[in-house]
């Protein structure tokens, strides 16, 4: 991901060094890209001296650009090693540098582009497409810059050339960053107006506060734990790496520029107590949610920031489409099939993926990749028993390498295929002995042929080999349960909760190991201690009405199911999205049966067969009283999702339900 808010620590002439210089027209257009149709952040392609393109973040956020190490070998530049220093809200980091002699932005050539390179942080791909960096103020700086959101176009200027209206708010640009003025109303009463002046930052999502900032405001506040800068939860890194506790403003209106700045309602606070998590000299930032939807204006030299609206013809371009048609005009060769295959399937143009991933499977450079990729393809098609035969042509180890082994080994079992399991799992475990995955693998293989201690030694041996005493906690627990010893597991899924209250499957999975009175009130304090953890808009609802309604807190699970149906599924559009929300609530409260099968298999009939559709379909079934249909269900979508114990378990449990009857 990459850092927003990035300083470099460096004095401001060298960040601003060449500000105004360029070549060309006084005016240029160029397309902005997204991940997404509507996405939340924007993208603009260069070209480079040798007529080859790079993808970049827009960020206004950022005072000088970032370039990716690949980009920098394969352009051949010269690296200044240990340069200097890079600050965001994820830390600092050391950085190299270098300068792109020149890019261009459609008739426009801005020479001279210095660069940090390698930057810790900086993801290489944005969705599915390449991406080189960011673009800071070190570019942006020398013209006045149009970012027309509705229309999906960059505008240059050449400055002095745009006429900027009256009504056009001030922006300070201090060679580094851009700074403006942002009202906001209070929404406790009696309201307060507020001005404080933030970075103005394309890069960052929201409207965010920093450190002391805030402490007047009185809006009312909630406060609770979220990722920042993270990927979220992990069975193998610990969770609180990535998350922070901050605080949410409840906000009446916003300003920006003159403008008010509709359906933002909250600000997010960070560092309210003081402790890491923002630069010392940053009071918050301005982010897309205060530009979206109109034409804004950077007028770096003149010191103004205009919002208006936009008259171009309103367009969202989704940069795969973009990028997927440039790299078919340049001859589609077999070398980059795998990369239009990965921009295909992002498009979720299925077919076409499949073509090229079979030709991108004849290329020894990419062969192992394209196969991972088909059998994935194939479990998302419904199609597990291919998915399977593609990944055994795969040597162990090299399962192991792409994250492939324990869904291999899983698949073999459910394919009644034991001891070719066992004996994928002893040999990725031989030649990779240090990936912990390798020694998951075996102790899936062994749980099921049910060599418990021998499972439970494997796992042990897993969690020694990530360095990480809380890794794999979920199996642990279901290896536990397995061994008779409910309290351990109860314990495993206990220490879950703790270190992530979002994890809802690990609330509901401790719900249903609650046997006792004494286990019951232990498990009502974990909860409220777990949800007064959380931002109320954060909190795991559908999982909650599950759990509470498992132990009988029935007056709290209608409450969740509620306030889940209005939050998670109202939003969604009619069709298979909405209607397995809706059957996946209403089958964990127990309620509306017989809607909620028509619902999930209409969801199954429209989108085919899918795990997370076919885990739905195994709950209103078990809500419904079906329990072999239930086990049927639960079975087909670990055979779509071998890699992941949460469905794993479900399969089980269900199963075991459906024995015992």
């Amino acid at each position: 991901m990459v850092l927003p808010a990035i300083a470099l620590l460096v004095s401001p002439a060298l960040a601003d060094r060449g500000a105004g210089r360029f070549e060309g027209p006084d005016h240029t257009e160029v397309d902005l890209l997204r991940v997404a149709p509507d996405g939340p952040r924007i993208y603009v392609q260069a070209e480079y001296p040798d007529g080859s393109r790079g993808l970049f973040l827009v960020d206004t956020g950022a005072n000088v650009s970032l370039l990716s190490e690949s980009a920098a070998e394969r352009l051949g530049l010269s690296i200044d090693a240990g340069f200097g220093s890079v600050v965001g809200l994820g830390g600092t980091a050391r950085m190299d540098r270098a300068v792109v002699p020149s890019l261009r932005f459609g008739d426009v050539v801005v020479p001279e582009v210095e660069v940090a390179v390698g930057v810790p942080g900086m993801s290489p791909t944005a969705g599915a497409m390449e991406l080189d960096g960011l673009l800071g103020n070190n570019v942006w700086s020398r013209f006045t810059l149009e970012i027309d959101y509705p229309a999906d176009t960059l505008v240059l200027h050449r400055p002095g050339t745009v006429k900027i209206k009256r009504n056009a708010g001030p922006l300070v640009y201090d060679g580094s960053h851009v700074f403006a003025p942002v009202e906001v109303r209070t929404a406790r009463a009696p309201d307060v107006t507020h001005a404080v002046v933030l970075r103005v930052d394309t890069g960052a999502g929201d409207l965010s506060l920093c450190g002391k900032v805030a402490e007047a405001f009185d809006a009312g506040w909630s406060e609770g734990l979220e990722p920042i800068l993270g990927l979220g939860a992990s069975e193998t890194l610990p969770p609180f790496r990535n998350l922070q506790t901050t605080r949410h403003l409840e906000l009446a209106e916003v300003r920006l520029a003159g403008k008010r700045i509709p359906d933002v309602t909250s600000a997010r606070w960070m560092s309210f107590r003081g402790d890491a998590g923002c630069p010392d000299d940053m009071r918050g930032l301005a982010g897309h949610h205060l530009l979206s939807g109109h034409r804004v204006l950077f007028d770096y030299q003149g010191g103004h920031l205009q919002l208006s609206r936009s008259h171009r013809k309103a367009r969202s371009l989704d940069g795969h489409a973009v990028v997927l048609a440039q790299e078919q005009a340049n001859g589609a060769t077999p070398e980059r099939a795998f990369y239009r295959a990965l921009l295909a399937l992002q498009l979720e143009q299925l077919d076409l993926a499949e073509e090229e991933l079979r030709i991108a499977s004849e290329v020894d450079a990419t062969r192992d990749e394209a196969l991972v990729l088909l059998a994935r393809v194939d479990r998302f098609r419904g199609r597990p028993v291919d998915a399977l035969d593609r990944l055994l042509s795969l040597a162990p180890g090299q399962l192991v390498d792409h994250e492939e082994i324990v869904g291999a080994v899983n698949g073999l079992l459910f394919e009644g295929r034991s001891d070719e399991a066992l004996a994928v799992a002893r040999e990725a475990v031989a030649s990779r002995p240090e990936a912990g995955w390798a020694w998951v693998a075996l102790a899936d293989v062994l749980l099921v042929r049910g060599e418990v201690t021998e499972a439970e030694d494997a796992i042990l041996q897993a969690v020694a080999k990530e360095g990480y005493p809380d890794a794999h906690l979920l199996r642990r627990a279901r290896i536990a349960l397995a061994s008779g010893d409910r309290l351990a597991s109860m314990a495993h899924v206990r220490r879950l909760l703790h270190l992530y209250p979002m994890g809802g499957e690990f609330l509901w999975f401790y719900a249903m190991l609650v046997e006792e009175v004494g286990d019951r009130d232990t498990f009502e304090s974990d909860l409220d201690e777990a949800m007064a953890r959380l931002h109320p808009d954060r909190r795991p609802l559908d999982f909650l009405v599950a759990a509470q309604g498992v132990v009988g807190f029935t007056e709290g699970s209608q409450e969740a199911l509620s306030e889940g149906v209005e939050r998670d599924c109202t939003p969604l559009e009619k069709g298979a999205a909405q209607d397995n929300c809706l059957a996946w609530y209403w089958s964990l409260a127990n309620v509306h049966p017989d809607e909620s099968l028509v619902r999930i298999e209409r969801a199954l009939a429209e989108s085919g067969d899918r795990s997370d559709y076919l885990d739905t379909l195994a709950m209103v079934r078990l809500a419904r009283g079906e329990l072999a249909e239930a086990a049927t269900a639960a079975r087909e979508a670990a055979r779509l999702a071998p890699d992941s114990v949460y469905i794993l378990w479900q399969a089980e449990r269900i199963g075991d339900l459906a024995d015992d009857r």
